[in-house]
């Protein structure tokens, strides 16, 4: 990998690479980015893996080879403190929430620490998490900064980071960043990619879905009643008497809440092609829509007659105008958009909705970035451990629009890891049909009779937040019941990730926890933390989801399979992405269990399993706990042999 990726950047070329786990990867693209002298732009997929790579992957690089790079982080605007925003909230504007005490406690933590950071980033306090209710406090946006007419903007950390950024060899960024950054502009990567000859994404799988995010449209019941309540605050702050602020916030919010109750048949979404989404109330919707384009336009034309009043209520105008063009944008007809798809989605409790247009894909974006020019950088490098089966990896290549540049080269480096000696794979034959009721209770107490011979140590994924709170709840009715032995039971939904993730590290206990989303990468548990993972289902995509659809019709009109070509590979790769947690090291030890019998049964399972690693098969009952008998009585014998 290290030697493709140096060709790539003598030859200006472009490079996909998919590493296997346990490959070294990051080391592998930047060694020979720190040989070549080139200036690089680095991105990866969360702020958590940014982080490490700046702080421990580049340091140990450069302390390695001895060879000097001057290398900055850069992350968005909310990461960094704002100085100023701090101050309004220390004297009590905005007020709302400086009634809590461990609000007003957690500003004075702020405060103190304020004086001694040098970049302002906020990941330097420990314990703030990214919903915690400070951080809106003592951050900024994109609408709320004053820019040059901050009283604190020649302190700014946020300005500071960015002209460190320009000033540096290397950039290290996050996915969002970077696509926020090419339709905005404001972030400040749009003007370090003319200046950078190579260009680096790591945990590349996540492009295409994010960038999907960015390059579309969306307005949220959300957006629109926080635009609400800042009208309320703000115009009665800076413009009071000018305009009825609490009667145009209430209207806007009444409107908004008027939305979520259209009569809808069951589901969390609506396709929109016509005028109304599909199997809505029609007139019910369009009386709706009328009433809430009218609550904004009155609070629009309120914000424009007052802006001048001063810079919040100035951001706050520009704000109103973004989010009515973009519901214009929204409720327009969907304008023959190629590839493009719109939809309405509808939050669980069905207090909320979303309005969301998007393509299908990321490859205009991506087209017009490798598209030959001066102004590019001379080498991309994608590289993740999940891209594709077949050489060309085009279930990632062809999302990006990466299959139509000849420059392009495709690389398959494997894992290291002996996962035919280090894991096995059990696919019980007898549980129900996926479809069937009965399944979810039946695979739960096959997995509490697994978790407790082995003692815990058990990763359960489920395809839906939904999936995942019923097997926890059919697991904690199983130990309460005294139908298995002594298990907790860690369930997503009922902790932060963070901590459920340090609860399951901590051992004592044996422990199940069962999750889905976020869970299924991005999830390390190496040594004999995790040594039973457990798939409910085969992570086909839902087949109502709006961008699988689109996706569908673009690969029929290239004469392609819908199923074949689209389903098929997107459950492969998810699939593939969720096996991974198991195996992390050269010495784990573990079991997959996929209680999915079509792997078997269907003729597309022999395409799925060749997507796996080459693991052992454990055939039935007793094969299977012979297993889990021996990683236990393995573990055992490894803490006793260990010196006190």
């Amino acid at each position: 990998m290290a030697r493709a990726v140096a060709q790539a950047i003598e030859s200006g070329g472009h490079l996909v690479v998919e590493a296997g786990t346990g490959v070294g990867k990051t080391f592998a693209y930047l060694v020979p980015i720190l040989l070549s002298g080139r200036r690089a732009l680095l991105s990866t997929a969360t702020q958590a893996l940014q982080d490490q790579l700046f702080a421990r992957d580049v340091r140990a690089v450069v302390q390695a080879l001895n060879l000097p790079v001057r290398v900055a982080l850069l992350k968005g605007r909310g990461s960094y403190l704002c100085l100023h925003r701090l101050e309004r909230s220390l004297t009590g504007a905005p007020s709302r929430g400086l009634r809590d005490p461990a609000v007003s406690a957690g500003l004075l933590q702020v405060t103190h620490w304020a004086r001694t950071t040098r970049t302002g980033d906020l990941a330097e306090l420990a314990g703030l998490d990214e919903r915690s209710p400070l951080r809106p406090l003592i951050s900024s946006t994109r609408d709320n900064c004053l820019g040059a007419a901050c009283p604190r903007h020649g302190e700014c950390h946020v300005n500071q980071a960015r002209r460190e950024a320009l000033a540096a060899d290397w950039v290290v960024v996050n996915h969002h960043l970077f696509f926020a950054d090419q339709l905005v502009r404001e972030s400040g990567v749009a003007a370090l990619l003319p200046s950078a000859e190579v260009v680096v994404f790591d945990e590349a799988h996540q492009l295409n879905d994010i960038g999907i995010g960015f390059l579309g449209q969306q307005l949220s019941s959300g957006a629109l009643r926080e635009l609400a309540r800042d009208v309320a605050t703000q115009g009665g702050q800076w413009a009071r008497g000018m305009r009825p602020w609490n009667h145009l916030a209430l209207a806007l919010e009444q409107a908004s809440r008027a939305l979520a109750t259209v009569p809808r048949p069951p589901g969390q979404r609506s396709r929109w092609s016509e005028a109304t989404p599909e199997r809505l109330d029609a007139a019910r919707w369009q009386m709706a829509t009328r009433e809430l384009e009218r609550a904004l336009t009155g609070v629009q034309e309120a914000l424009r007659a007052t802006a001048q009043a001063s810079a919040d209520m100035e951001r706050l105008d520009a704000r109103a105008q973004v989010l009515m063009e973009t519901w214009r944008g929204l409720v327009a007809p969907e304008g023959g958009e190629s590839g493009g798809v719109r939809w309405v989605e509808w939050s669980p409790a069905g207090h909320g909705w979303r309005l969301l247009r998007s393509p299908a894909d990321s490859s205009a974006l991506f087209r017009t970035l490798l598209a030959p020019g001066a102004e590019r950088p001379r080498s991309w490098v994608f590289s993740s451990a999940t891209l594709g089966q077949d050489e060309a990896l085009s279930w990632f290549t062809r999302g990006l629009g990466l299959d139509a540049v000849p420059s392009l080269r495709t690389l398959q480096v494997p894992s290291p890891f002996d996962h035919a000696n280090q894991s096995a794979l059990h696919v019980p034959d007898t549980l129900p049909d996926p479809a069937d009721e009965a399944h979810t209770p039946a695979l739960a107490e096959a997995v509490a009779r697994w978790a407790s011979r082995l003692g815990g140590r058990t990763l359960v994924l489920t395809t839906t937040l939904r999936a995942a709170d019923r097997f926890a709840s059919h697991l904690m009715s199983l130990v309460g019941d005294g139908r298995c032995g002594p298990l907790q039971v860690l369930a997503q939904g009922r902790g932060s990730r963070r901590a459920l993730l340090e609860r399951f590290r901590e051992g004592g206990s044996p422990c199940v926890l069962v999750a889905s989303s976020s869970f299924w990468e991005g999830v390390d548990l190496p040594g004999d933390t995790l040594q039973l993972l457990v798939i409910d289902k085969l992570p086909f995509p839902p087949p109502d989801d709006p961008l699988m659809e689109a996706r569908s019709r673009q690969l029929e009109a290239r004469g392609l399979n819908a199923f074949n070509d689209g389903f098929l590979p997107e459950a492969a790769m998810a699939l593939k992405q969720g096996a991974g947690r198991l195996i992390r090291s050269e010495t784990d030890r573990g079991v997959l269990v996929i209680g999915d019998r079509r792997l078997l049964s269907r003729s597309y399972g022999v395409r799925l399993l060749s997507a796996l690693p080459p693991m052992r098969r454990l055939l039935d009952e007793a094969e299977m706990t012979g297993m889990l008998d021996a990683l236990a009585a393995t573990r055992l014998s490894t803490t006793a042999n260990r010196p006190t």
